[in-house]
């Protein structure tokens, strides 16, 4: 994926969508958040279109499911990315992030059963093992699939390790990572495209 297409996702939104994502700008300005909820965003409609699933509780849980880390401070920010993350801390961002969704889909006035499906996705989408429905699983395959749509040479500070081996790393973790096959095949063609970016 582009950076052109992902600047594009926002062009995407419908008009209660566009209002959640300008509500959500303020806490997405920390670890690059805003560009990745955009790549999220990207893949989840991808997904959206193959497999089926309620765009209106999908969306607006990716919009709103990273907000939480502008609860948190930078040295909590950084121990909660990478391999050896501290799972607490990770815990507190899906906490704190669901607090920001509900003020936020108050703010729009968001149907509440919708709400209360869209804050349980955000409550748990890196610590819960288990996927709550297609919904989650989409949420949680569009988070994961915009860590194989970045440069290689990005994940050399959070894996300790050459282009190459992040991204040895990342395929490995394909098979764990994703619920639905068709994110696996997304996952393993978005690599090789990074591959041959990287001229390898």
């Amino acid at each position: 994926m582009s950076r052109q297409q992902n600047a594009g996702a926002e062009n995407t939104l419908n008009g209660t969508e566009g209002k959640i994502f300008q509500l959500a700008k303020p806490y997405l300005t920390v670890r690059n958040n805003e560009y990745h909820t955009r790549s999220a965003i990207t893949f989840a409609l991808r997904l959206l279109e193959i497999v089926g699933g309620d765009r209106d509780i999908v969306i607006p849980a990716v919009i709103l499911h990273d907000t939480g880390y502008d609860s948190l401070s930078e040295d909590l920010i950084s121990r909660a990315w990478g391999p050896q993350k501290e799972r607490h801390i990770t815990r507190m961002h899906e906490q704190e992030g669901a607090k920001i969704a509900a003020s936020v889909l108050r703010d729009v006035d968001y149907d509440p059963s919708k709400t209360a499906e869209i804050l349980q996705i955000i409550d748990g989408h890196d610590t819960r093992h288990a996927a709550l429905s297609i919904n989650d699983q989409i949420v949680r395959d569009a988070d994961k699939l915009t860590r194989y749509a970045k440069d290689l040479a990005s994940w050399v500070p959070f894996f300790s390790s050459t282009p190459l081996e992040g991204a040895a790393r990342l395929e490995r973790l394909i098979d764990e990572w994703f619920f639905l096959p068709v994110s696996k095949e997304i996952a393993r063609a978005e690599l090789a495209q990074r591959r041959l970016e990287a001229g390898q």
